[in-house]
């Protein structure tokens, strides 16, 4: 095929494509908007589930839990263990360590706490990144008498130094120790969602201060061997665990097995169904700016059938008049590709700006890829096709001899156009139907979600996460004197009506342990959660009690041991009897905190109303409430109920604790409302607004796709109905017989889209909550709106109908 073929072929497309402007304007503009919206979903796929992490080989990087029978994770290790599987297995390059602590540092601004991590020090090169500033962590950091230093993020170094090159070698006092920075990582290294890396040196005897209740854990990390698979990965460690487990028995327990999990699966898993379930919904609103266009390059050709009539007698070949039409299709698809690319640009920072925060690495970088742009001209180029074939293919079979005489309209071919038309306004209605009841069903949950009865009032409750600076408060004693402080400045903060300690933010309790109930066998059923407190937590949250009595001030300053209970561990572990003043014994803290009372049961005075510990969607699991002096170990918060502004009385917190402590530092403050928005309420919200935004514009073409159809059909009978009104046909009749047509294209589309609806929308079962996948009022409320909107858009061409004038139609017979 000569070039110059082509190019004539081009300057003709768009000398044509320029004679219609609107048409051309609306085409591409149509398909603008399905491309943009392809390409904005393919970049987020790409960016959260492709290519999250900048790590070296990250597709192999590959991180091992234990997995406990009935459900549940332990993802970190005791060091024993990680060095154990790090020497011994055959199936990882490479094993890397990391173990959280809060990092509190003085500034300007007073203490400040982030999330810091101990890192075993070849951590920065088994991952492949170098920093931006300064070199690298060695093994010799991690040597016991080594120089204390320490590595910071990008966004720390902005935060604390505003960019100054200077600040390397700067000394800083990070958890009573001065440590020397001595690199600053690039701006997307966030390795462990940390912000500040400190050099570990293990051996079986080291001790990893300062992190969390249980000393001496590891998150481990490392590169599978290129074809190992993770199940065999999960067998090799299965192995070396066995080898561990009487020495471990909190973290081996009986039946559990080992699990290893790719990194992006285990960052990103719990987002992929919604990023392919919004896939879905593109590529169906692609479809429906697709049908579209194609509707009106058909009636295009209807209008253009003269002209193709005549070239093909002057000689052109019907492959010629496909190609020309085709080209003129890929010239619209280009135009559409560039201006879908500009929308997409925009749509991103959009999507970017709205992404649950903690739902995706802070490692993604959500932009406009090289794979991205290929992405979106692939799109171009299928659209084209999809767009054009059809229209092409009917225009060059068209008969000579009919075109040649321009009867256009009501011949055997318009009417066969206006058929095939007609089959993609159906497709559309269809189509739309399964966007909208997806975009339905994620509303009816979202209003579950709302309604859920939390068995506690949420409403102007704050919270204040504390880290106390390690030396100074130690024993359960201290503890409870420093809170005690903290407590009754607050409670004197006006606009506070009550405030508490806490060990958890509900509705969740962190922790979980064994339990024995004094006097019953030792095989009885055992594993609670709970929640360590002090004596006005239940009124700060409004709990009910339902038996006996809650905890007091004595038991808290005593370290009585006494436990309130909730229901659903009196049901589990006492059925019909009365719990109160039996004695439950929780095992497992005896291996956690060195202070907790040994061989010591606590006696059962009250029992509460259940509450939701375990999230919005799971019921409550059994839970035991502690005063919680009863151990120096574990977190500790502030909750407590205001009248007034939230802003405010934080600001007050903030200065009472300064007040009695200038060395605390305040990691988390917020409200419970606003944690339960951000935790169960922002990912269904990012997927109705998006779900929502394309269900909308494909509304909005499907009205467009039904009105172009019907006033085509109008102008194609306009004839028909003026003969039957100089026969004594009414305007009405003629109006209901416009609006009869257009019903049975929305009916059909409708039951259509109905039935792909029942067999799609069970896919995004797990992206909904409180509603069945197949929700009639849902179902229903859709049907509705799709005739409402399709009547509307019927309207318009039935009103023409009836003014058709019979004496210009006889006359014309």
């Amino acid at each position: 095929m000569p070039m110059t073929s082509v190019w004539q072929d081009v300057r003709y497309g768009l000398r044509v494509l320029a004679k219609s402007p609107g048409f051309t304007a609306i085409a591409i503009l149509t398909l603008a908007l399905g491309i943009g919206a392809t390409t904005t979903i393919f970049s987020v796929i790409d960016s959260v589930l492709l290519n999250p992490f900048p790590y070296k080989n990250a597709d192999r990087l590959a991180t091992p839990s234990i997995r406990l029978r009935g459900g549940g994770e332990i993802p970190r290790f005791p060091v024993a263990a990680f060095l154990d599987f790090r020497e011994q297995n055959h199936t990882f390059d490479d094993m890397i360590g990391l173990a959280y602590l809060s990092v509190r540092y003085a500034s300007r601004e007073g203490t400040q706490q982030v999330q810091g991590g101990w890192v075993t020090p070849d951590a920065f090169g088994v991952l492949g990144s170098r920093p931006l500033l300064g070199r690298p962590l060695t093994s010799e950091d991690g040597k016991p008498g080594s120089p204390p230093v320490f590595v910071m993020s990008y966004q720390l170094w902005i935060k604390q130094f505003n960019k100054d090159p200077k600040a390397l070698g700067t000394i800083l006092d990070l958890n009573g120790t001065p440590r020397t920075l001595i690199a600053v990582m690039p701006p997307r290294f966030h390795f462990g969602g940390c912000e500040i890396w400190i050099p570990l040196s293990l051996n079986r005897d080291t001790f990893i201060p300062g992190f969390g209740i249980v000393p001496n854990e590891l998150w481990m990390l490392g590169h599978l061997k290129r074809g190992v698979r993770a199940q065999t990965a999960e067998s090799d460690l299965q192995v070396i665990a066995k080898q561990r487990e009487r020495e471990y028995p909190a973290f081996f327990r009986p039946q559990y097995t080992m699990r290893v999990n790719t990194l992006q699966n285990y960052s990103v898993g719990r987002f992929k169904p919604t990023l392919f379930a919004l896939m879905g919904a593109v590529g169906m609103l692609l479809m429906i700016a697709c049908s579209n266009v194609a509707n009106l390059l058909l009636a295009q050709a209807t209008v253009r059938e003269k002209e193709i009539a005549i070239r093909a007698s002057l000689g052109a070949s019907r492959s010629r008049l496909v190609r020309q039409l085709l080209v003129e299709s890929f010239i619209m698809a280009t135009a559409s590709c560039i201006a879908g690319c500009v929308f997409a640009f925009w749509e991103l920072k959009g999507v970017a700006a709205v992404i649950p925060a903690g739902v995706v690495p802070s490692e993604v970088d959500i932009a406009l890829h090289p794979a991205t742009l290929i992405f979106a001209m692939g799109v171009a180029v299928v659209t084209a096709l999809l767009c054009g074939v059809t229209p092409a293919i009917h225009a060059a079979r068209r008969d000579l001899r009919i075109g040649l005489a321009g009867a256009g309209e009501g011949t055997t071919e318009a009417v066969r156009h206006g058929k095939l038309r007609s089959g993609l306004v159906i497709a559309e209605v269809a189509v739309s139907i399964v966007l909208l009841i997806g975009s339905g069903l994620m509303v009816r949950s979202l209003l579950a979600l709302e309604r859920i009865n939390l068995g506690f009032d949420p409403g102007n409750v704050l919270y204040v996460n504390l880290a106390l600076p390690e030396g100074r408060y130690d024993t359960a004693g201290q503890i409870e004197t420093i809170f005690r402080k903290i407590v009754d400045r607050i409670n004197a903060i006006p606009g506070v009506t009550a405030a508490a300690v806490a060990s958890s933010l509900p509705p969740y309790s962190w922790g979980g342990t064994d339990v024995r109930v004094e006097g019953r066998p030792q095989d009885e059923p055992s594993g609670i959660t709970f929640t360590m407190c002090s004596e006005d937590y239940f009124e700060t949250l409004r709990r009910h009690l339902l038996r006996g009595r809650l905890l007091r001030q004595r038991d808290i300053d005593s370290a009585r041991h006494v436990a309130v209970i909730n229901e659903t561990l009196a049901r589990a572990y006492f059925r019909d009897e009365n719990p109160l003043g039996r004695g439950i014994k929780l095992s497992t803290f005896e291996m956690y905190f060195s202070d907790w009372p040994r061989d010591a049961y606590l006696e059962i005075v009250g029992v509460v109303a259940d509450a939701n510990n375990s999230g919005l969607e799971d019921p409550p699991r059994p839970e035991a409430y502690l005063p919680h002096t009863l151990t120096g170990g574990g977190n500790r918060m502030i909750v407590m109920r205001t009248a007034g502004d939230s802003g405010g009385t934080l600001k007050a917190v903030r200065q009472e604790i300064s007040a009695l402590d200038r060395d605390i530092a305040i990691s988390e403050t917020g409200t419970i409302e606003s944690y339960l928005k951000l935790r169960y309420f922002a990912e269904p919200q990012f997927i109705l607004m998006v779900l929502g935004a394309f269900a909308t514009i494909g509304l909005v073409l499907v009205i467009m796709g039904v009105f172009s159809v019907m006033a085509y059909s109008v102008s194609l009978r306009n004839h028909e109905f003026g003969i039957r009104m100089a026969l004594g046909a009414q305007q009405q009749e003629v109006l209901r017989m416009v609006l009869k047509s257009g019903l049975v294209l929305i009916t059909e589309g409708a039951l259509t889209g109905i039935i792909i609806s029942l067999a799609l929308t069970r896919l995004i079962a797990s992206q909904i909550w409180g509603v069945s996948a197949t929700d009639p009022w849902t179902f229903s409320a859709v049907v509705l709106v799709i005739f409402v909107a399709g009547l509307a858009a019927c309207v318009l061409p039935a009103l023409r109908a009836t003014e058709v004038n019979p004496l210009i139609a006889l006359r014309s017979e």
